[in-house]
């Protein structure tokens, strides 16, 4: 049985290997003993002042990164997605904090929209890759478990939603198994699918370009109003369920120190693990216990 608190700093939600505060993240954090996380996934503000909210005001720094890294297990991951503008400010404060940087995925959307009539329509948001300093037979990525599709594919640094494969595979063209390429339309299907639990992949020698990625897309249903509130910056389920299974050990516990609308904690659940979020924004937090009463937590 959950228990639901509504007080600043305690647990807000608790039951069935969930754990959600309502707080400041650095002050949850620092409650959180030593080397006691698996994994660390994370949508943090991107410091843009997207939309005018105060949370999106600066990205997060190097106390933040270095609870983060207090906190994770020897060779435990952390992927924390960045703005195109300010991710460098992400990835100096995860360095500086003793983080080995490991890598940095892109991803690659449709969705985005210009800030302004002299600026690029953003089409893609970086994740850093980090991981805390490893001990023996710790700290690899869980490459079997993050194959692509029943052609176990590798997996890529390079992440796509369903419009931009649309994009790459209007310009590969689409490979028929008996031979040469079809050039395709934006209406054909593209060769890589996110459905259900695990991504489904055409033939090796059928479909675009695109068949070599993962490929997601937010639902309306990830997007609910609850109390005429919607939340402006909501990433993929499939995305994070992906993401999530990438780094976390099986019987792992993640942390997601600025949780949001929920995604990574319902991903967590969704693919076994136990997950320990935090958020500051009470008005979100609806959202959150939404996701994790809809799928029976």
């Amino acid at each position: 049985m959950a228990d639901v608190g509504r007080s600043m700093g305690e647990a807000y939600y608790q039951g069935g290997g969930v754990t959600l505060h309502h707080g400041d993240c650095l002050d949850v954090m620092r409650s959180i003993p030593d080397n006691s996380v698996d994994a660390i996934v994370t949508d943090p503000p991107y410091g843009l002042g997207f939309m005018g909210k105060e949370w999106d005001a600066l990205p997060p720094g190097l106390e933040w990164a270095q609870e983060c890294l207090r906190v994770l297990k020897p060779g435990g991951h952390l992927l924390a997605f960045g703005g195109t503008r300010t991710w460098h400010r992400l990835a100096v404060a995860v360095e500086d904090a003793g983080f080995e940087i490991r890598d940095s995925i892109a991803w690659m959307h449709g969705q985005g929209f210009p800030k302004g009539k002299a600026q690029l329509k953003p089409a893609h948001e970086p994740v850093v890759i980090a991981r805390k300093r490893t001990v023996a037979g710790t700290g690899l990525l869980n490459i079997e478990d993050a194959r692509i599709g029943s052609g176990k594919r590798w997996p890529s640094n390079v992440i796509l939603d369903e419009a931009m494969a649309a994009v790459l595979d209007e310009q590969s063209g689409i490979e028929r198994r008996a031979g040469g390429f079809i050039r395709s339309k934006a209406s054909d299907k593209f060769g890589t699918f996110a459905t259900g639990d695990r991504m489904t992949v055409r033939p090796p020698s059928d479909g675009g370009a695109s068949r070599f990625f993962y490929v997601a897309k937010p639902s309306k249903r990830e997007r609910p109003v609850i109390d005429g509130v919607a939340h402006p910056t909501v990433k993929p389920l499939k995305l994070m369920r992906y993401l999530v299974r990438l780094v976390t050990p099986e019987g792992g516990t993640v942390l997601d120190p600025f949780a949001g609308s929920g995604t990574t904690i319902e991903a967590a659940i969704i693919e076994g693990f136990d997950v320990i979020g935090v958020e500051r924004e009470s008005e979100y937090l609806p959202h959150i216990e939404y996701r994790i009463e809809r799928i029976g937590r």
